[in-house]
């Protein structure tokens, strides 16, 4: 019998509810340097959407699956790779989309899995993890005692940098919507958060920094809410871009020009590209032990869903009763 693979598919841009197309196809030829992963987890990003809708087309190649993170198991591997690897749990990173039952993805980036970690934890140990890790040992390098401007502090990257800058004595100022999660983001390391609504961030931030600017900004909103940030931030310092959560782009003639700030784009991808990878998979080393010390959360997966129910998965992320994150397990 032919071994036969599982997988969410898109082969049109738009909504991806209603793009993603889920088939059986038999499994394909191993590369020399590849391992193939029954994955056991997969979950689902804001980052994992974005290409369905179309807004990377230029640099995307239809059909696509889509994911960009996991935890599976080894379970076969390539003529040049070490048979002592099968059987290992791995995140199969940077191959093939993980929104499938079995993924091929390079050896030498198939980080490998403490025992100590859930598979649900393991799971997500990438995206946001590596991200809010290399913003501040990498990209911001903002000194002891000194203090990073945030909006959407609520997000799962946001709580990540809240608590490694906490670990790192570098004071959080974070925006929000609800003032419900204001105590909660407290408790995780913040030095203060504010529930300011749209159009009211700057007055908001300058009245609780009185004068005081911050030593670098993330911004995941652009709009208003990302000039407030720039406004916020010493002149020559950073401000990082990394979404566009308000549909509206940040003022970057304004930030660089008016402000003197520094105004960049961070992506992933990039920072992939010119890594070594004896460094990715020391940055991995050094997350899976603060996690293991309990130095580093992460917010539980509320809702599962087997992967032959991505479409309806995805419909309820889309009607707003996402509450918390969607993962998905094996058929």
């Amino acid at each position: 019998m032919t071994p036969i693979s599982m997988k969410a598919y898109v082969e049109a841009f738009g909504n991806p509810s209603e793009q993603l197309g889920i088939r059986l196809e038999e499994k394909k030829e191993l590369k020399t340097d590849e391992v193939e992963v029954r994955m056991q987890l997969s979950p689902v990003n804001p980052s994992d959407l974005i290409p369905i809708y179309g807004r990377y087309a230029h640099r995307v190649t239809l059909p696509l699956v889509p994911g960009y993170e996991g935890v599976g198991v080894v379970e076969r591997v390539g003529k040049g790779v070490s048979r002592r690897v099968l059987g290992q749990r791995v995140l199969p990173l940077r191959g093939e989309g993980t929104w499938q039952t079995v993924v091929h993805a390079p050896a030498a980036l198939a980080v490998p899995v403490p025992d100590s970690l859930s598979d649900e934890t393991a799971a997500q140990m990438y995206i946001n993890p590596v991200t809010a890790y290399v913003l501040l040992t990498e990209k911001l390098k903002i000194p002891s005692g000194g203090m990073l401007v945030i909006n959407a502090a609520n997000s799962v990257m946001r709580r990540l940098l809240i608590q490694l800058a906490a670990g790192m004595n570098i004071r959080v100022v974070g925006l929000v919507r609800r003032r419900a999660v204001i105590n909660e983001l407290m408790q995780l390391g913040a030095h203060k958060i504010i529930a300011a609504k749209e159009g009211e961030e700057a007055l908001q931030l300058e009245s609780v920094l009185q004068g005081e600017k911050a030593d670098a900004a993330v911004d995941m909103v652009g709009g208003a809410s990302g000039t407030a940030l720039a406004r916020s931030v010493k002149p020559g310092k950073t401000l990082l871009a990394l979404g566009l959560l308000s549909g509206r782009p940040l003022d970057w003639e304004y930030t660089t020009e008016t402000l003197g700030v520094k105004g960049k784009m961070f992506h992933l991808r990039h920072w992939n590209a010119a890594v070594s990878g004896e460094r990715f998979q020391q940055v991995f080393q050094t997350l899976f032990h603060m996690m293991e010390s309990g130095r580093l959360l992460l917010p539980p997966v509320q809702h599962t869903y087997p992967l032959g129910q991505a479409r309806e998965a995805l419909q309820f992320y889309e009607n707003g009763k996402n509450s918390g994150k969607i993962i998905f397990s094996r058929p």
